[in-house]
């Protein structure tokens, strides 16, 4: 029994170590947008994509989220709002989409920040002004 445990264990250790990084982003997001505007007006929403079911980017949302931090590095409260802003893209299955409203917040901050998201398409986002990412 001590030896099963044995080997269980290390099989374990050894497929959690190679398991491999299946981030969808990639490269240097630790800098804002150079666009004052990204994110924050409809036209220039951060697309995030994987609204579909299926589609190569879902759930790349929950990661953009979770790897979103104030410009000191502090812990980001995000908060959807809802969803707003119908667009029309011929690309898409119904011809268009909503985007959705997202309020962000942290310590110190002196006016929660709304941002724009296309769960639709996906572009490699970056942080809007004012935020960082890991």
């Amino acid at each position: 029994m001590k030896n099963l445990l044995t080997v269980l264990v290390i099989f374990l250790t050894y497929g959690c170590s190679s398991t491999a990084n299946n981030s969808q982003f990639t490269g240097d997001l630790s800098t804002s947008s150079t666009d004052p505007q990204y994110g924050y007006i409809e036209s220039k929403p951060v697309e995030l994509g994987g609204f579909m079911r299926g589609t190569k980017y879902e759930g790349a949302h929950f990661e953009y989220f979770s790897s979103l931090l104030g410009p000191q590095g502090q812990k980001v409260k995000v908060e959807r709002l809802g969803s707003c802003c119908e667009f029309e893209d011929a690309s898409l299955p119904l011809g268009g989409g909503l985007l959705d409203r997202y309020e962000l917040t942290y310590e110190g901050q002196k006016k929660p920040a709304v941002i724009y998201v296309n769960l639709y398409r996906f572009e490699q986002p970056k942080a809007p002004q004012g935020f960082t990412l890991l």
